[in-house]
């Protein structure tokens, strides 16, 4: 399994956190998805078939910039 954090930019609100969550959740092999709105950031645990590749780009279709952090 591989745990992994993706940095958003765009999310303030306990709704936008809920969305994002859920929406992530539905793809076969995410096991568990944490939003932190303070740090900007979703800690996803997940495995394949998902991939990081794929759960950026529905964090991206869902209206929000990823930030690649160093």
């Amino acid at each position: 399994m591989k745990s992994e954090i993706i940095y958003i930019a765009g999310l303030d609100s306990e709704t936008q956190k809920e969305q994002i969550e859920q929406q992530l959740l539905t793809f076969y092999g995410v096991n568990e998805v944490i939003v932190d709105i303070t740090q900007s950031q979703i800690k996803i645990k997940f495995e394949t078939p998902a991939s990081l590749n794929n759960l950026e780009k529905e964090v991206y279709d869902l209206g929000y910039e990823i930030l690649y952090k160093p």
